[in-house]
């Protein structure tokens, strides 16, 4: 998918314009935000969404980094959306990149990577470009400039939004072409003149809000509440914790093997798949063998991040890629 156009910037004269013209613009930038939003549950799963102030590019509200981030499709992104709010983009887990292209010699360093995904900015002649990282979390650099590598901790305000200034993000160029993936190295090496500085990374957790677990390894006795459940042996069954049931004995969980199952959907798993379904990243009829996987190991992992404090660097260990 590749959208795009050569017109000037929609600009955005607040407090200046008649109800019509202002209705026109708020089309616009729904439009934008829409196909945006789209492209990013198919080609961007990992990507998380925030609450920007209308015509701001702060974070409407605090700890969105650990906690107050949300699917692209949640109800409160679009209706944020909808009601004249902007929005951004952000990657709990690191393991993604937006380059702030600032100046031209950032753009050709952005450019030796490949074709990906960009947009413009509210500021003329700036963009951002979205690029994936395959081997391990990255933070933020500081280039040459006055741009930057946003990876963990930062977000990017997103397409449909409006710059302080007026102009709307992705009015003049919204190229949605599936990201461009990367190593980290590759990423330092296209950048390396440059960098300004070390990289920082935020490795900070949140408090637990369930009790802990631990970060070696992850079992489903510390994620399922077992007390309503009727013992056998090791498992334990009732009602599925999650869409109940109307027997009251669809839902297994074996806490020595460390798996579940639930007999309606014919489907279960481990602790990760358990995350998904608790989650709601899938649904329970999802969880089916090699499900979680690819972009979406990394939203569960940016899920269960959020839900139970751990860091990446921990749940990756315990849950592993499947």
């Amino acid at each position: 998918m590749i959208i795009g156009n050569e017109k000037t910037t929609p600009r955005i004269t607040i407090g200046n314009n008649t109800d019509g013209l202002n209705m026109f613009f708020h089309s616009e930038c729904l439009e934008i935000a829409t196909q945006t939003i789209t492209f990013l549950q198919e080609y961007a799963p990992r990507i998380r969404a925030t609450l920007v102030k209308p015509h701001s590019k702060a974070a409407l509200e605090d700890n969105w980094t650990y906690k107050n981030n949300y699917h692209v499709t949640s109800a409160l992104i679009l209706s944020h959306i909808a009601a004249g709010g902007n929005w951004g983009i952000t990657d709990p887990s690191g393991m993604s990149v937006r380059i702030d292209n600032d100046n031209p010699k950032i753009h050709e360093a952005v450019l030796s990577l490949g074709d990906t995904t960009r947009w413009n900015s509210g500021t003329p002649g700036h963009y951002c470009d979205l690029f994936f990282i395959k081997n391990g979390p990255v933070g933020n650099y500081a280039l040459e400039g006055g741009g930057y590598i946003a990876g963990r901790g930062r977000h990017h305000v997103a397409p449909g939004s409006i710059h302080p200034n007026g102009n709307i993000y992705g009015g003049t160029e919204l190229h949605l072409v599936p990201p461009v993936e990367i190593t980290k190295a590759e990423l330092i090496e296209a950048f390396k003149h440059l960098i300004i500085g070390e990289e920082k990374l935020d490795r900070k957790t949140q408090p637990a809000e369930h009790k802990p677990l631990s970060p070696n390894s992850l079992h489903l006795k510390d994620l399922i509440d077992i007390s309503n459940l009727k013992q056998h042996g090791s498992a334990y069954q009732g009602t599925h914790p999650i869409h109940g049931s109307e027997t009251g004995t669809n839902f297994l969980v074996d806490i020595e093997k460390n798996v579940w199952h639930c007999f309606r959907d014919g489907t279960g798993g481990g602790p990760l798949q358990w995350i998904a379904v608790a989650t709601g990243v899938i649904s329970c009829k999802e969880s089916v063998p090699r499900k979680v996987k690819g972009d979406l190991f990394w939203e569960v992992i940016a899920a269960a991040h959020n839900q139970y404090g751990l860091s990446y660097e921990a749940l990756v260990k315990a849950l592993g890629g499947e």
